[in-house]
């Protein structure tokens, strides 16, 4: 048995059944690490230390529940104790190791899991691309001439390539569910305040979220859980038989690869077969949110450039300058369209409720392309115009700020499912729909 292939959910039921220990499936996985393009650092001697006191518990007859035991990566944006917590950025890893574990590791670390180390990710988590010049670019683990997906490139392409059971990334325009949806795994991004994001290096304060990377949606649940601070308790979805889903064409639909066309027409259906009722209508609201950060400029921009203006300033050689580029094109901008902006939002937010009124769920590709090839991104015209149309779909759940998945639905595509806050459990139903039984 090639334990490292091993859902979460299939982990912990050995463990369970007495087929499988912690410590022989953390070495197992520690076999296979090394720092590099996907870890930045691996966290061997706390792994194994975490993985002795799950089997410590196991054999006294303490069940903490499904994640004990189980190796996990961490975005490197996380603090944990005794690491130097880096957010892909070469600046920051000269600050100290965190004195403490973020209470979101803290959480995870209290329902047994096992951190295997600290994942590569976009400097400072801006873009939805996925390359770091500093540490390394992760290989997608479908196609290695592609990008990875980010921010969350390593933590995703840790899952995928199976060198973590699943993984925490962070989500603020969409940083969890593109490299799941490229890395053909479930991304889930929570709804916005439901996981502390104290002790994690911040992007946009606004809308900074973190959330699950895993093999099945039933692994997504449980980490979801033990984020928001939550007993654990069995997966048992709803059926989505009756459910009505709405999948507007305005925005979501519009300039898709032809491959995400059909993947995305193909879910569809399957969700209509299952007895869901799919409507497909324009809604123009979706223009008016897809045109605010154009009017009035983004969230994460103007926000990094609160926090990092004078590191830019004063070390702007070790920065990616593609990522400094887009921090820095927001000076210069007034406060008053920073204010304008949270207004319009909340409007818009209020209007697209309202025009989703009598539906259970949204629907959309999760991305309107494949994941572009590396070599087609040298350019700097050609990397911008392809992280702004990778982020377009994902970006407009950022906004809402509403629980969004990523499943799954063809190679390298991914269906997005998208409710009202805090219906986490509805839209994994959705999404557990359409997995493989």
């Amino acid at each position: 048995m090639d334990v490292t292939a091993l859902p979460l959910s299939a982990l912990a039921r050995a463990y369970r059944a007495g087929a499988l220990r912690p410590t022989e499936v953390t070495r197992a996985y520690l076999r296979r690490l090394e720092p590099g393009a996907v870890y930045r650092a691996v966290s061997a001697e706390r792994a194994l230390e975490g993985a002795r006191r799950a089997e410590a518990l196991f054999a006294q007859g303490v069940d903490l529940g499904p994640l004990q035991g189980v190796p996990l990566a961490l975005k490197d944006l996380m603090d944990t104790r005794g690491e130097v917590t880096a957010a892909g950025a070469k600046v920051l890893l000269e600050r100290p190791p965190a004195a403490q574990d973020c209470p979101a590791a803290e959480r995870l670390a209290a329902a047994g899991a096992v951190f295997l180390g600290k994942t590569t990710m976009t400097e400072l988590a801006f873009s939805g691309l996925g390359l770091n010049p500093h540490f390394g670019t992760p290989p997608n683990a479908r196609d290695p001439s592609r990008i990875p997906g980010g921010s969350s490139s390593g933590s995703a392409v840790a899952v995928a390539s199976g060198l973590a059971c699943a993984a925490i990334g962070s989500d603020t325009g969409g940083s969890v569910r593109i490299p799941a949806a490229f890395n053909n795994l479930v991304g889930l991004k929570t709804t916005d305040g439901a996981v502390p994001m104290a002790g994690c290096v911040p992007l946009s304060t606004t809308l900074d979220t973190l959330g699950p990377i895993t093999k099945t949606v039933e692994d997504a649940w449980h980490l979801l859980r033990a984020l928001t601070g939550r007993p654990p308790a069995p997966f048992a979805p709803r059926s989505v038989r009756g459910l009505k889903l709405l999948a507007p064409t305005t925005v979501l639909q519009e300039d898709l690869d032809e491959a995400v066309r059909g993947a995305f027409a193909g879910a569809c259906e399957r969700l209509q077969a299952a007895g869901a009722r799919v409507t497909v209508l324009e809604l123009p609201v979706l223009a008016e949110l897809n045109g605010l950060y154009g009017r009035f400029g983004s969230y994460a921009a103007m926000e990094a450039l609160a926090l990092y203006e004078d590191l830019l300033r004063e070390r702007a050689g070790d920065f990616d300058p593609r990522v400094a580029a887009r921090i820095l094109a927001s000076r210069g901008r007034l406060a008053t369209d920073y204010i304008r902006l949270g207004y319009e939002r909340s409007r818009l937010q209020r209007a697209f409720w309202r025009a989703c009124e009598g539906f259970d769920a949204v629907l959309a590709p999760t991305v309107a392309a494949l994941p572009p090839k590396l070599a087609d991104l040298a350019e700097d015209d050609a990397y911008f115009a392809a992280n702004a149309r990778v982020l377009r779909n994902t970006t407009l759940f950022n906004l809402l700020g509403v629980p969004a998945v990523s499943v799954p639905c063809g190679e390298m595509v991914g269906l997005m499912i998208a409710a009202r806050p805090h219906q986490e459990a509805l839209v994994l139903a959705v999404a557990k729909g359409l997995e493989p039984s």
